[in-house]
């Protein structure tokens, strides 16, 4: 007998947003320290966060590496703007900024 109770959400009304990050950092910095800091400052239009590579290797400097996501958002109230998901990753790249990592190039 199964006791889990689903639960049902609507289908979103608006579309989402993504955008691919890539950032360099110091290799001791955990990737859930570095996705933590994009939740925290893309807010309540995150929808998704996706690491999707780590890269290690001659392009990227030795005692670093390369972080990839793929960030999706939305907004329940509306379409979201180019603008607004910039705004978003701009925040982003300042929380990561805090702790040491930097948009790849």
């Amino acid at each position: 007998v199964s006791t889990s109770v689903k639960t049902y959400r609507p289908l979103p009304k608006f579309p989402a947003t993504t955008r691919d990050l890539s950032i360099v950092c110091d290799d001791e910095i955990p990737a859930a320290q570095l996705e933590n800091a994009i939740k925290k400052a893309v807010g309540g239009i995150l929808e998704n966060i996706k690491l999707f590579d780590v890269y290690k290797g001659e392009q990227i400097e030795k005692g670093k590496k390369s972080v990839s996501y793929s960030i999706s958002m939305r907004s329940l109230d509306g379409t979201l703007t180019d603008e607004q998901a910039d705004k978003a990753m701009e925040k982003a790249l300042k929380e990561l900024k805090n702790i040491g990592a930097e948009l790849r190039m």
